[in-house]
């Protein structure tokens, strides 16, 4: 015949740490700190290093596809220069249209287009690829960072935070990386190329158009500034929605037999209405850097095409030029408000890779010992010496508790809500290290062992399980399921 003991769960103070489900502390998230774009940006660019060859094809591609578009202007505007000459030849009877020439141009603008197509294409699939590759890579590296964190990381973020990294933070990631990267270079380029070809027709009104860059600046600096720290609350409260959502559907029997719906209820809409807050001002704020660069654009194409009316009155300019001219005016701007647009654009990328670079950093559980004891001849007494613990090592909340059980001996473990009792069975599972002292199993310590080994001695139901258990066999009194008590209990 067993003994039986009743002992006393060391007490400890209220507050984060206790409940009725035990143990650590859970919190729905804090704000974020500020962000550290250079070294998360950098830490990027390092998990790229090994597809640096295919992101040189990539550079290669992409602005050789930019150099074939943006010559077509002007190719474009020498066949209208051939065309006008032939009609005004025409119309003084001293010539006629030379279609030849005109069928020539075009016949080698199709060929520039459809090389630039061409090159588009192969610097899109390797983007693509690469992109698939790192974010596949990313997902295994946080689903293996997962398995090896320990307990305390998840009682500190609910289980929609983590899966919120490896779903829409990685997403964004992928996003970026195959469609804004190549954006960006193409952009680059185009500026380049677009600014290249102006000059080459006339510097005066180059100049001109050049004029409205720093109001194009200055409004997009004040943009980008303001909606950052949207863009930052819209991930940190997506982040919070899919946790609310995941923490009450799998809990939604215990939510439901403490009458929980309500607050629940009201948790959901108050995240829910944050994210939709930042979510709009964020989109409305990127959303206004085209109709601004479009304006602006507008003002100097309308001082352009008067100037350029100047220039070919004046026989300075001809009309194919003046045309080549304005398109490249209406294309320039176009550039910069996709910089602009992806600007934002990183900023949430920069973001997301923060989450999942700090994800990946967190410290993880000491490794089993190499020469870890067996299991075989275990009896089962277990002994608590000297036990200290704290979830936060500068508040200890176990002092100096002392206890042994013989194998065999039945015990119960009291104490008010918050006294550690869910904690002590934590502590012996190790899904903590005690702080100070000892656990020891026929008085060998427990990090001595596996930690699959330690565990496989004992069997650990939760009071959740009883509730969700009890809630089940109410519903089959009242007629709402099909089933017996003994099929509850298998």
């Amino acid at each position: 015949m067993s003994q039986n003991k009743k002992i006393e769960a060391p007490k400890r103070p209220q507050g984060p740490m206790g409940g009725p489900m035990g143990g650590g502390p859970m919190s729905m998230g804090s704000g974020e700190k500020a962000k550290d774009a250079k070294g998360t940006l950098k830490k990027l660019l390092k998990y790229l290093s090994p597809y640096y060859v295919g992101l040189i094809f990539v550079l290669i591609f992409a602005i050789a596809s930019t150099v074939f578009t943006v010559v077509g202007p002007k190719i474009l505007g020498e066949a209208t220069t051939v065309l006008v000459k032939g009609m005004m030849a025409k119309i003084t009877n001293s010539g006629s249209i030379d279609f030849t020439e005109i069928g020539r141009i075009i016949t080698l603008l199709i060929f520039l287009y459809v090389i630039s197509a061409l090159f588009t294409y192969i610097q899109g699939f390797i983007m693509t690829k690469i992109s698939n590759n790192v974010t596949y890579n990313l997902r295994k590296e946080i689903n293996s960072k997962i398995e090896r964190l320990p307990f305390a990381y998840f009682d500190k973020h609910n289980y929609g935070e983590v899966l919120s990294h490896i779903t829409n933070d990685v997403d964004a990631l992928n996003m970026s990386l195959s469609q804004g990267i190549t954006q960006l270079i193409t952009s680059v380029a185009s500026i380049i190329g677009v600014l290249y070809m102006m000059f080459s027709i006339n510097w005066q009104m180059s100049l001109v158009a050049l004029g409205v860059l720093p109001v194009s600046f200055g409004l997009i600096a004040v943009i980008m500034k303001t909606s950052q720290k949207f863009f930052k609350d819209q991930q940190k409260y997506l982040g919070m929605v899919n946790g609310q959502v995941e923490e009450m559907y799998s809990n939604h029997v215990i939510v439901k037999s403490f009458n929980g719906e309500k607050q629940a209820v009201a948790n959901f809409s108050q995240y829910n209405d944050e994210l939709y807050n930042s979510a709009w001002k964020s989109q409305f704020f990127s959303g206004m850097m085209q109709p601004i660069m479009s304006f602006l654009g507008n003002i100097g194409y309308v001082i352009v095409a008067i100037l350029g009316g100047y220039y070919a009155a004046q026989g300075t300019l001809s009309i194919g030029s003046i045309q080549s001219f304005i398109q490249y005016m209406r294309s320039f701007t176009q550039p910069i408000a996709q910089i602009a647009s992806q600007s934002n654009a990183l900023q949430s990328t920069l973001a997301a890779s923060e989450k999942i670079f700090k994800l990946l950093e967190e410290g993880e559980e000491e490794p089993d010992p190499v020469d870890a004891l067996p299991i075989e001849d275990i009896k089962g007494d277990v002994g608590f010496a000297h036990v200290k613990f704290g979830y936060n090592p500068e508040k200890i909340v176990i002092k100096d508790f002392k206890a042994h059980v013989n194998a065999g001996q039945k015990i119960a473990i009291v104490g008010p809500t918050g006294a550690g009792k869910t904690t002590m069975v934590k502590l012996l599972m190790r899904f903590y290290d005690v702080t100070e002292g000892a656990i020891l199993v026929d008085y060998l310590d427990i990090r001595q062992f596996k930690r699959n080994d330690l565990r496989t001695m004992f069997g650990m139901v939760l009071q959740d399980t009883w509730l969700y258990n009890d809630t089940i066999r109410e519903n089959i009194r009242y007629g709402r399921l099909d089933a017996t008590d003994e099929e509850v209990y298998q």
